[in-house]
């Protein structure tokens, strides 16, 4: 019987990864802009705080992703251990090869 991880669809997976990353990392990039809009108008302190928000972002936007690529990982294997007896060995090895193209895959990269 399959675990709840083996049933979990790679290809959302990646794609929820990739619109929540760029989201976050979005709305880092608008901070960092709203931060030096701040300093040219002379508010120092708004400055700060808010280039902190776009530091802790940033930091959550590497967070999630590492996460999701944890997530996509458990899922494959929790699918290829299940499957192991009643998949043909070919269907392992492309559930194999798409683990590497994922991973080779990297995070959406979102240009501030």
């Amino acid at each position: 019987m399959p675990s709840d991880l083996s049933t979990l669809d790679l290809a959302t997976i990646n794609a929820a990864q990739g619109v929540i990353v760029a989201a976050i990392r979005q709305r880092c990039c608008q901070w960092e802009q709203d931060s030096a809009d701040a300093v040219a108008d002379g508010r120092l302190s708004n400055a700060v705080m808010i280039e902190h928000w776009a530091f802790a972002a940033d930091l959550l936007a590497s967070v999630v992703s590492s996460e999701f690529s944890s997530l996509f990982g458990q899922a494959l294997d929790a699918r290829m251990t299940w499957s192991s007896g009643t998949r043909s060995v070919s269907d392992q090895l492309l559930d194999a090869l798409t683990l590497e193209v994922a991973a080779a895959q990297g995070e959406p990269l979102v240009p501030c």
